[in-house]
């Protein structure tokens, strides 16, 4: 009986398939909830989708905002990601730096839930595919 299954396309055991947290995710934002924004953090979210929450989940590449041109959208980024960037932006702008963490929470809960969904093995692959690696070394004592 094989206990440890495997996705084949990324050969990750199935357990270790959980779901990503913010800080997972994001863990320079989830940081930043933490000990509070600054008002450059604020002009970040409003003004520079790049660096923004959803920027630092897509690995600071501008792809899930294809690549600044929208109609690229499709074919290397995600649309609700954009959105959501945007409400992030929007949030951020209206309540500035002493409020918005506040209320940020809700998107920032749909935002994680949308990533585990559909873009989890983009965060999550590089780290689970890492332990299956030391996991699967024949360790030389």
């Amino acid at each position: 009986m094989n206990l440890v299954k495997t996705f084949k396309k990324h050969e990750i055991p199935l357990t270790f398939q959980h779901s990503l947290r913010f800080i997972d995710i994001c863990p320079v934002w989830a940081s930043k909830f933490r000990t509070g924004f600054d008002e450059q953090d604020v002009k970040t979210l409003v003004h520079d989708s790049k660096y923004c929450i959803v920027g630092e989940a897509w690995g600071y590449t501008g792809r899930h905002a294809g690549y600044y041109v929208a109609p690229l959208i499709p074919f290397v980024g995600c649309w609700k990601c954009v959105k959501l960037g945007r409400e992030m932006g929007r949030i951020a702008k209206e309540f500035g730096h002493l409020a918005a963490p506040d209320h940020l929470r809700p998107t920032i809960n749909y935002f994680v839930q949308h990533w585990n969904l559909k873009h989890s093995t983009i965060s999550g692959k590089s780290r689970f595919i890492e332990i299956w690696k030391n996991l699967a070394k024949p360790h030389l004592h």
